[in-house]
């Protein structure tokens, strides 16, 4: 995935700078699982090979690792995700801040190209000249790679973000540039400019087993085959819609509410972006799985406040690997314990709370400017998660007119206080007002839209109430 590119990028720039000689793989989801193969490992044993570096997996590689130990190899272990320190061979290098209780304030939920971007500054400090190489500069890469895991906007994640959609435009790494150009993005880019229109193009070639077309995108130098490189990307990633939109149409009603999908329909691959499409669709838990062989794969998604690593260890009994996130994880598991999973899967009691809408302060309608919004929104800019977008709350509003309901905004208004009159959007249901409703008291974010050179400020209803 991007952040596994990412990482991949940025130690490929390290071993060439420091001039080690090096060979590298990327795991192709269709016929690899996300961690070392003992197979993998045999096969560097016989090619001579004496140090193995992992790059966003390698943590739940137990038997991978021990291989390696038996075989000589030492290992640099450099993954974000959570793993079993009891089943870790001690005769490796783990740079992981699930392994320690407290790693440094701010480092906690680092993304993987984090944890090599980490690696990168500690060596720095043991090889004289490596800092003035300037590989630390590749912060818009480290961006891409916590944008693309949906990673708390907290600590030093923000800052690498923040810094990264400010260097983006002006990289330095063609194809990205390309990619963005390709694109039409407004300047300055936002956050959610990357997540909906760069992050899935550098995604898809990975669902289809070739991650190597997304990192050649970053390391090809000439022009006319990174415009090629771009071209199969967008290719892969109109199939990618499709075959999940179809998928989407085809779960079945009983799935939906189990939260448990199985189908033959896509592959393996494909299994994470359509349980994160269910958990959006549902605000629930959702495993849904692709059967491989004898094996059943997939991918398992949870809105945001559940802990699946938690919850789901009693299964691992059942799985041949499991791991990943506290909100997303990846299986494999054989086909005769199927059942078993599933039984176990629909015994969990869930504690999905329905989140009430908050507000920061009180900011009337009547007061809003363009300049305020600027100042205060790029000041605490990027949103997502972990930072999520300020609430205001403005009590009395006049509804008006309700316009019909698209497809990019759930349903349009206008909102007036006094002489301030707004076009509102609201994703949500009007079950707390009507078009007859005279007053309300809204819950709310600015922001300020532009089309055709053409700016205008729109309000982001987040929750209504009857005054």
């Amino acid at each position: 995935d991007t952040d596994g590119v990412c990482a991949a990028f940025l130690l490929l720039n390290l071993l060439k700078v420091v001039g080690a000689t090096f060979s590298f793989r990327l795991t192709h989801r269709l016929d690899e699982d996300y961690e070392i193969e003992e197979s993998l490992v045999q096969e560097l044993a016989r090619d001579g090979y004496s140090l193995l570096i992992s790059v966003d997996c390698g943590i739940s590689s137990y038997p991978a690792l021990k291989k390696a130990k038996d075989c000589g190899i030492r290992a640099i272990i450099l993954d974000h995700h959570i793993g079993d320190t009891s089943k870790l061979s001690d005769s490796h290098i783990y740079v992981n801040p699930w392994l320690k209780k407290k790693w440094p304030e701010g480092t906690e939920n680092l993304s993987g190209a984090g944890i090599v971007y980490k690696f990168i500054e500690g060596m720095e400090f043991l090889l004289p000249g490596l800092k003035e190489e300037r590989i630390h500069d590749l912060i818009e890469v480290v961006s891409l790679s916590i944008i693309a895991d949906s990673l708390p906007l907290t600590g030093e994640n923000r800052i690498f973000v923040k810094e990264g959609l400010h260097r983006m435009p002006f990289t330095k790494i063609k194809g990205l540039a390309f990619l963005i150009e390709k694109q039409n993005l407004n300047i300055p880019l936002h956050l959610k400019d990357i997540s909906m229109r760069i992050i899935p193009r550098l995604n898809t070639p990975g669902r289809f087993g070739k991650p190597d077309v997304a990192l050649n995108l970053f390391l090809e130098k000439d022009d006319r085959y990174i415009k090629r490189i771009i071209e199969e990307m967008e290719q892969m990633d109109r199939k990618r819609y499709q075959i999940v939109a179809k998928a989407m149409d085809k779960i079945k009603k009983s799935e939906l509410e189990s939260g448990f999908v199985i189908s033959k329909d896509f592959s393996p691959s494909m299994c994470g972006i359509i349980a994160s499409r269910l958990v959006r669709e549902y605000k629930k838990p959702f495993l849904v799985g692709c059967p491989s062989n004898n094996f059943l794969k997939g991918s398992i998604r949870a809105p945001e406040d559940c802990n699946l690593y938690e919850m789901l260890k009693p299964l691992s009994r059942y799985m041949d690997s499991l791991g990943g996130h506290r909100g997303a994880m990846g299986f494999k598991c054989n086909q005769k314990y199927i059942s078993k999973v599933r039984s176990f899967w629909e015994r969990i009691e869930w504690d999905i709370k329905n989140k009430e809408t908050h507000y920061d302060c009180i900011l009337d309608i009547k007061n809003i400017t363009p300049a305020m919004i600027e100042e205060v929104l790029n000041c605490l800019q990027p949103f997502g998660k972990g930072n999520p977008e300020p609430v205001f709350l403005c009590r009395d509003v006049h509804f008006k007119r309700v316009s019909v309901r698209n497809s990019k905004d759930a349903g349009r208004f206008w909102l007036k206080k006094k002489d301030a009159i707004y076009e509102a959007v609201f994703s949500g249901t009007e079950k707390n007002f009507t078009s007859n409703t005279e007053k309300i008291d809204i819950l709310y974010t600015p922001s300020i839209r532009k089309h055709n050179n053409l700016y205008r400020i729109v309000l982001k209803v987040k929750d209504v109430y009857p005054s």
